[in-house]
């Protein structure tokens, strides 16, 4: 039998894969890493520890910026006056 749409799609059918194991692991660790960050007192935190904490999160805070190319000029350009 060739491999084609209809192959692949009863194949699927058939497939009884579970729930994928890296999603509940995923998971646990975000629920642990919750928590740790929930029981930090930030109060009682010295300067630079409080620095060095920031530096931690400032990644998931701000949003990733992008590359912006400023030696692309335009080649061609056009003016037009109008009165």
């Amino acid at each position: 039998m060739p491999f084609n749409s209809e192959s692949a799609s009863l194949g699927g059918k058939k497939s009884k894969r579970g729930k994928s194991i890296a999603t509940e692991v995923r998971n646990q660790i975000t629920e642990v890493a919750e928590e740790l960050i929930r029981a930090i007192d930030i109060a009682s935190l010295n300067n630079k520890d409080k620095v060095l904490y920031l530096k931690a999160i400032m990644p998931f805070i701000l949003p990733k910026n992008e590359r912006v190319d400023t030696n692309q000029m335009p080649t061609e350009f056009q003016i037009e006056i109008i009165k």
